[in-house]
């Protein structure tokens, strides 16, 4: 198996085809993190000109997490059969469709229809791009390109927030919803004239190693013997993955159902299932779906403004913190960012109750800011790389899957718990933070510059 590269050699290690390909990938994150804040500034222009309750737009608001929900369950069947280019035309496709039906609706069963088919595209998305990243990447790198998940969901939410600052009121609000019909078709002509498919998947699922090393090699930028040396090592992951395989008498392909009953996947199923929940219960998405609203009561003539500036912060610091993944590794900086993230809830919740507003927007920025360095990037970057090679897109389903559950329990908890006790609320947000973190240091392994799965839990106790 081939050496890990030093983390100084990473100028080698870039190509304009993987730049390229990282990019066009990461489009689909960025529609999703636009689609996630879209409804947030112009929520009361919605409401008033489709004449709709509190409850209408907040079913308008979670339904997104319903479609992706729904497609991140067979997101996998899509990336094993057919690959990943298909996957991300297939998401580019939903995303139009979403979006087209957003921005011409004039009633609430329409507007309901077109974020439900925008969520579809979401679903695919956020299992697609962090899976394709840690397939293209050299292991040097891994770290950094496969955070850009997260840099781009927060890019998508920063140009909400910016084209808000212009259209959001009566006559433009819908410009905002028709970007993402020329987001979806910008990424649609990308992802089919110009996407590498993974070589990885070319190699051990469609067999096709004329394809795959073609491929490599662009990606890489280097000799065929370079990469015909990498191709080689995961011919050995899969060898290994199949004799494993065959000790529990199938050969078949793993279905979800022997992934979450299976003993031998306990470490993979674990982490996927409590990094994405408490990644979510740790209360982010009160502040993206909400932001707003949250600062509308200490600063009611800035809210939006405010909220602009947010997500700035959310992406500077997602964007720096993403060259310290490969450096100081993951599970650091996972600990580092849940210990600032408690106290700044515990700050938050102070400015809330007792009325102090510099409090309050301190405690935000610091908390969006600290979520983003660890929290925000690394459970979706990580659940690959603690997975076998035979389940690594199940298990990327499953996670995006429990993440989209808990989107939904806490887009739609929020406002009832908020309404109930107010800036207590972001106490048992700090107190998930408390959990998550000792979660983390006990059972998380540390994932920086290894190859693979048995290289990952070498060190720790495996359940196969």
């Amino acid at each position: 198996m081939p050496t890990i590269p030093e983390l100084q050699e990473y100028p080698s290690y870039w190509s304009t085809a993987l730049i390229t390909s990282v990019f066009i990938a990461c489009l689909s994150s960025i529609q999703y993190g636009y689609h996630m804040s879209e409804l947030n500034a112009p929520e009361h222009l919605i409401k008033q000109d489709l004449l709709l309750s509190d409850s209408q737009i907040g079913l308008i608001t979670s339904i997104f997490s319903i479609g992706g929900l729904i497609s991140s369950s067979f997101a996998s069947e899509i990336s094993v059969s057919y690959g990943l280019r298909v996957g991300f035309i297939t998401t580019s496709i939903f995303y139009i469709l979403g979006s087209f039906i957003e921005a011409a609706a004039y009633s609430y069963t329409t507007m309901l229809a077109g974020r439900f088919f925008s969520g579809v595209g979401g679903g695919f998305a956020i299992v697609f791009v962090p899976l394709y990243a840690n397939e293209v990447s050299p292991v040097a790198t891994r770290g950094l390109l496969g955070s850009m998940t997260q840099v781009s969901v927060n890019i998508g939410i920063l140009a909400t927030q910016l084209l808000a600052l212009r259209w959001s009121d009566e006559q433009n609000w819908r410009l905002l919803l028709w970007v993402g019909v020329l987001n979806g078709l910008l990424a649609l002509v990308l992802s089919a004239f110009m996407l590498e498919e993974s070589p990885k998947w070319l190699s051990m699922t469609a067999h096709d190693k004329v394809a795959a090393l073609a491929g490599l090699c662009r990606l890489r930028d280097r000799d065929t013997r370079t990469c015909e040396r990498e191709i080689e090592s995961w011919e050995k992951e899969r060898v290994h993955s199949e004799d494993r395989t065959s000790e529990t008498g199938s050969k078949q392909r793993i279905s979800l159902a022997t992934y979450l009953t299976q003993s031998s996947y306990r470490n993979s199923r674990l982490i996927a299932t409590l990094t994405m929940i408490g990644q979510q219960f740790a209360g982010i998405n009160s502040v993206i779906f909400y932001g707003v609203r949250i600062l509308k009561d200490s600063f009611p003539e800035w809210s939006v403004t405010l909220n602009c500036l947010i997500s700035v912060l959310n992406v500077v610091i997602t964007s720096v913190a993403s060259t310290f993944l490969d450096r100081a590794g993951r599970k650091p900086m996972l600990l580092l960012s849940l210990s600032l993230m408690t106290f700044s809830l515990l700050g938050l919740s102070f400015g809330i109750l007792h009325g102090e507003s510099t409090a309050t927007l301190l405690s935000i920025f610091t908390y969006v800011g600290s979520f983003a360095i660890g929290c925000g990037p690394i459970p979706f970057l990580i659940v690959s790389e603690v997975s076998q090679p035979e389940v690594k897109d199940i298990a990327q389903s499953w996670a995006t899957d429990c993440n989209w559950v808990s989107v939904f329990i806490i887009g739609s908890l929020f406002p009832v718990l908020n309404r109930w006790i107010g800036g207590y609320t972001y106490l048992i947000f700090a107190v998930v933070c408390i959990l998550f973190g000792g979660f983390t240091l006990n059972f998380i392994p540390e994932t920086k510059g290894k190859d693979n799965y048995y290289e990952v839990w070498s060190g720790a106790q495996r359940s196969d």
